[in-house]
């Protein structure tokens, strides 16, 4: 178990990000946690804190030839219960790309910070294109950041609107400016 700390923001405009290199082409499937859990390859007793929560996310995250799964709790801010495990992407991949469960996709690419931290960029594709949100992992709740001029609105906490499972039930395309 761990537990992830990151804040969220908006990025209304494209055109003020720094050159990103290559990103990573990912799509996430979110799953009713009955189905997910047939395919969790740890104990489900460590589970428990996270599947109490009735808004927990379970997703399987397919990114090149990995797959991740991942079960979730609800934040109350900035932080929440990660549960993350590698499994064989040949179980996975069929759900992931047969449509049946709410996903999103997106290319992710990473900008390093002056404190070993990095910014994760996610454009997102399909049903939220034209969206883009910055996180940040951070190593307390209170740990400060320097916010590059890029970031716009701060997200972190509306997991009921801008989680990655609200976007991938309840798309929300966006108009960046881009030039």
């Amino acid at each position: 178990m761990g537990i992830e700390i990151e804040r969220k923001f908006l990025i209304e405009d494209s055109s003020l990000l720094p050159s990103l290199g290559n990103g990573v082409k990912m799509i996430q499937c979110y799953l009713p946690s009955e189905v997910w859990l047939k395919y969790w390859p740890g104990e489900i007793s460590e589970l428990e804190q996270v599947l109490a929560d009735p808004l927990s996310a379970y997703r399987f995250r397919v990114h090149g030839n990995t797959a991740i799964t991942t079960a979730k709790n609800h934040s109350d801010g900035p932080s929440r219960l990660e549960f993350e495990r590698e499994i064989p992407i040949e179980s996975v991949l069929e759900i992931v790309r047969s449509g049946k469960y709410p996903s999103v996709e997106k290319t992710r690419y990473k900008i390093p910070t002056n404190d070993n931290l990095f910014w994760e960029i996610d454009f997102f594709e399909g049903k939220n294109s034209g969206l883009i949100i910055a996180e940040i992992e951070i190593p307390t709740p209170d740990y400060p950041i320097s916010k590059p001029d890029w970031i716009s609105r701060e997200l972190t906490g509306q997991d009921d609107v801008w989680s990655n499972q609200a976007l991938a039930n309840f798309p929300r395309p966006f108009k960046t400016e881009m030039t």
